[in-house]
């Protein structure tokens, strides 16, 4: 390592760690300084989601990072929602450390989400699907409009639960049930 006093590279110790910065001294002429550890970095796929396409991309990240499944991070200015993990020893996790990833799977958050529906009207079932924003509210007993239907939220499918009542974000529901509403 360099050594601001004796202007040339030395042996030096570490007298203090405190995360990245280390406070070492040179072995020979006794000089303390304050350095910061560069992190060291992991390469690790990512494949992000975008509806029914997929694209891998190989991404640099801190190799101590601990990322979980729900984590955003940002991949080349967009920004992304981690859905699963998986480790070199080929298990799915739900956090890891990346020196233990292998892949992580993702979904683009900068485009709208997809809100699938199913509807019932005199003995038949119609499915379709509204592209709308994220923090979209729906709720149970709302007339929703869309250029092909128009239909009251009887039910809301979360991934939790199924709401009989009360109000979900688009992000949450996995899917909406009601019953047609033939148009005026």
């Amino acid at each position: 390592m360099y050594c601001e006093a004796c202007g040339r590279e030395t042996e030096h110790s570490v007298v203090k760690r405190r995360g990245s910065e280390l406070l070492v001294k040179c072995a020979e002429c006794g000089h303390v300084q304050l350095i910061t550890e560069k992190p060291r970095l992991k390469e690790v796929k990512v494949v992000i989601s975008r509806y029914e396409r997929s694209e891998g991309k190989a991404v640099l990240f801190p190799a101590e990072e601990e990322v979980n499944t729900g984590d955003e991070v940002v991949v080349e200015e967009e920004p992304l929602r981690i859905t699963a993990i998986d480790t070199e020893s080929g298990k799915r996790v739900k956090r890891a450390k990346i020196k233990e990833v292998k892949t992580l799977w993702c979904i683009s958050l900068a485009i709208p989400v997809r809100v699938k529906y199913s509807l019932h009207f005199g003995g038949t079932t119609t499915s379709g699907e509204i592209h709308t924003s994220r923090d979209r509210v729906f709720s149970v007993g709302e007339v929703v409009v869309t250029p092909e239907e128009t239909f009251i939220i009887e039910k809301i499918k979360t991934r939790d639960r199924l709401l009989r009542r009360g109000s979900a974000t688009a992000e949450e529901i996995v899917r909406l049930y009601g019953r047609k509403k033939l148009r005026r």
